[in-house]
């Protein structure tokens, strides 16, 4: 019995011994099931949280969707209406491209009988161009006479002076002879001598009276002359007659003023202009009062508000050149708004215009809307400038009692035969005068 008691409890003990290890086995399994259950627990919350923001941003996006759908509905709304509307005008175009085409076929007979006038007019235009380079060489002669005729009076006036210098030498010692004469108390030889020497002083002295009174005579002859070629020069600038008490001179200060072409610069163009300018202003012989206008894209009165300056010879041209000379030419040519403002001066007295310039009108009124969008460069330039002619015409320069006012151009286009054509029309509608400087 004792055997078996003791077999008993050592089975007892050991089940027990397997048990308690068995359960500290789960325990150990069941503690890392708790650690990965916290964690999943954290991970799930996590998760969750992105889903939420997921959620969000989604409900975001597709209000942010929805948005953008009804806007294109919108303007698929209008694209539809805008493609009825064209679908409308393009049937109206349709049929005004018909009466179009049927007037261009009436125009394509005349095109040929413009082409055939601008022809003419283009060689009436060089023709004009080589008679204007005939008179500025002219010209450039008279000015070249007149400044030898200048040397010749300076010459002869410092001979003059050379002459009355050397006549007061010989009468002081003509005199002091004639006093030692007349203190000598010596013999008769003594006296004769004397005598002969006063004689010899006397003709030197007739001489070199003689020789001054023909000196004098032909600084008068010299002169005279000086003064008619000083006239004939002054009443004339290569073939332009120097006219006008209220002027007002125009000068076109556009990029193009200081270059040849497009792409070509020319340094001493701008200073040619500035110099052409002065020399015009000091020519005009009644000169009374002026005012300057200088443009580009816009234009503007070189002094004051307009108002008209007083000429004073020398300092005046010297105020003009010099406020010219500082400024830098860039931009477009609107000739437009520099007449507009030289006119503006008409009820004041204006009576002349010189105008400097070397191209065609490039920005100003003159072109609608419509012709804006389809002209080509060439078609709007014509377009500016027959309007400007048109104003000039019947509005700034219409006829009145008292004349029209004269508009003389000097064209600094150099060799360009359809800004010279322009300004001569100008000029020629407005009683004016032009003369084109072919060179730089």
């Amino acid at each position: 019995m004792l055997d078996v008691f003791c077999c008993a409890l050592g089975c007892v003990t050991l089940l027990w011994l397997l048990n308690t290890r068995e359960a500290r086995e789960n325990a150990s399994r069941a503690g890392d099931a708790l650690e990965i259950l916290s964690r999943t627990e954290s991970e799930l919350k996590a998760r969750a949280a992105e889903l939420l923001s997921t959620r969000s941003d989604l409900d975001r996006t597709r209000r942010k969707l929805n948005a953008d759908i009804e806007d294109l509905k919108g303007q698929l709304l209008a694209m539809t209406d805008e493609r009825d509307d064209t679908a409308k005008k393009l049937a109206l175009t349709q049929g005004d491209l018909k009466s179009a085409e049927a007037k261009l076929a009436a125009s394509v007979a005349k095109s040929q009988e413009l082409d055939d006038l601008l022809a003419r007019k283009k060689k009436e235009a060089g023709d004009l161009a080589a008679k204007l380079s005939i008179s500025a060489t002219a010209a450039d002669d008279l000015i070249k006479l007149l400044r030898t005729r200048e040397k010749e009076r300076d010459d002869l006036s410092v001979k003059a002076k050379a002459a009355e210098s050397q006549l007061v030498d010989l009468d002081a010692k003509l005199r002091a002879v004639q006093k030692e004469a007349a203190a000598m108390k010596t013999t008769g030889d003594d006296l004769a001598a004397a005598r002969g020497t006063v004689k010899d002083l006397q003709k030197k002295l007739d001489d070199a009276n003689a020789n001054l009174i023909d000196l004098q005579g032909q600084k008068a002859k010299l002169a005279d002359k000086f003064d008619r070629l000083r006239v004939e020069s002054d009443n004339k600038f290569a073939g332009i007659a120097m006219t006008g008490k209220r002027v007002v001179f125009v000068v076109d200060m556009s990029g193009s003023m200081k270059l040849t072409d497009d792409k070509t610069p020319a340094p001493q163009k701008w200073p040619t202009v500035v110099e052409t300018v002065g020399k015009v202003m000091r020519t005009l012989p009644d000169l009374d009062k002026f005012q300057v206008v200088t443009f580009s894209r816009k234009a503007q009165y070189l002094f004051g508000n307009g108002d008209w300056q007083p000429y004073t010879g020398a300092p005046t041209v010297k105020k003009v050149t010099d406020e010219l000379a500082a400024i830098n030419p860039d931009g477009d040519t609107n000739l437009y708004d520099a007449l507009d403002l030289a006119f503006r001066l008409r009820a004041a007295g204006l009576d002349t215009v010189y105008l400097f310039s070397d191209g065609l009108p490039t920005s100003g009124p003159g072109a609608t809307p419509e012709q804006e969008k389809t002209l080509t460069d060439g078609q709007r330039i014509e377009t500016l400038a027959r309007h400007l002619r048109k104003t000039l015409k019947t509005d700034w320069n219409r006829e009145t009692s008292a004349g029209r006012v004269r508009i003389n151009s000097i064209g600094f286009f150099f060799e360009s035969p359809e800004v010279g054509a322009f300004l001569w029309a100008l000029s020629r509608e407005n009683d004016g005068s032009f003369v084109g400087m072919s060179r730089p």
